[in-house]
């Protein structure tokens, strides 16, 4: 087991240098428990809306983000709901229910990272703690070993 303590800017920093933000996500701010982001909409009249998200917890292998709403985009979910049919989100790992994202981070760092499982996130006071376990080993049904002294070679025998 391993812990890691970061910041909100450090883990945007992080994610952003491996690829894991969509590029329809811009100008992120990590403001103490709020993350405040541009997002790029696929029409032309509006061309991003600026919205933030807090950290809602971690559950099971999904890093848990509620959308900060108030009664403007409480009106307007319809449109939120339009606006992300066009992200992909299933190629970061996420899905969307209103006003949650839920994003399989487990996946995420495995598809990067192989020998660690994120087993829990918390957020206090704008700092994540991620706490990592060793996953489970998996079988391997294939034994690719050679015996030493084995004849490997493809010239038919003498």
């Amino acid at each position: 087991m391993a812990q890691i303590v970061l910041s909100g800017d450090e883990l945007v920093g992080i994610l952003q240098a491996n690829g894991l933000i969509p590029a329809q996500v811009t100008d992120i701010d990590a403001d103490g428990e709020e993350i405040k982001l541009k997002v790029k909409t696929p029409w032309p009249l509006l061309k991003s809306l600026r919205v933030g998200v807090r950290f809602e917890g971690f559950d099971g292998d999904q890093v848990v983000l509620q959308l900060v709403t108030n009664r403007l985009i409480d009106t307007f979910d319809w449109l939120v709901d339009k606006m992300l049919e066009s992200f992909p989100l299933a190629d970061y790992g996420g899905r969307w229910e209103y006003p949650r994202l839920y994003i399989d981070v487990n996946r995420l760092v495995q598809e990067r990272v192989r020998g660690v499982q994120i087993a829990d996130i918390t957020s206090v006071d704008g700092q994540f703690r991620i706490i990592t376990v060793h996953p489970p080993a998996t079988d391997q049904s294939e034994d690719t070993s050679v015996d030493v002294g084995e004849d490997t070679s493809c010239a038919p025998s003498l």
